[in-house]
């Protein structure tokens, strides 16, 4: 997926859309999804190609967990009910790892619960930083 970015791409009807789709359960306005389509585009080759090695490699399945374990400060770990790239289930047992770790599951949401559902993010995040 990586190697295959291309200007191009963005002249193609619904590209914004189709590109989106994996990450979203509720939609989010053109513009954001326009925006996240640019970003990925312009990504510098390397920098995408890490991210996507450290996020889905086994390495990174048998390291997270001892890292989770680690944490010394309160830490909030919001995860989207809908989410098929990190599914909730997967946030709460990382959450679990540690009494440090507060976890939030929001409902309706995927991937990107602070763009499909805003007001309940801040809501929780305010709870969480005691904001209010």
């Amino acid at each position: 997926m990586v190697q295959f970015r291309y200007d191009w791409f963005l002249k193609v009807p619904f590209a914004d859309q189709l590109f989106m789709a994996r990450f979203l359960h509720r939609s989010i306005p053109k513009s954001e999804r326009i925006a996240f389509l640019e970003d990925f585009l312009a990504a510098d080759y390397e920098a995408a190609l890490v991210t996507i090695y450290t996020s889905v490699s086994k390495k990174a399945v048998e390291i997270m967990p001892g890292k989770f374990a680690e944490i010394k400060i309160p830490t909030l770990l919001v995860s989207g009910e809908k989410d098929i790239i990190i599914p909730a289930k997967m946030g709460k047992m990382a959450a679990d790892l540690n009494n440090n770790i507060q976890y939030v599951e929001m409902a309706n949401t995927a991937h990107f619960p602070m763009l499909e559902d805003a007001p309940t993010y801040l809501k929780k995040l305010q709870d969480f930083l005691e904001i209010n």
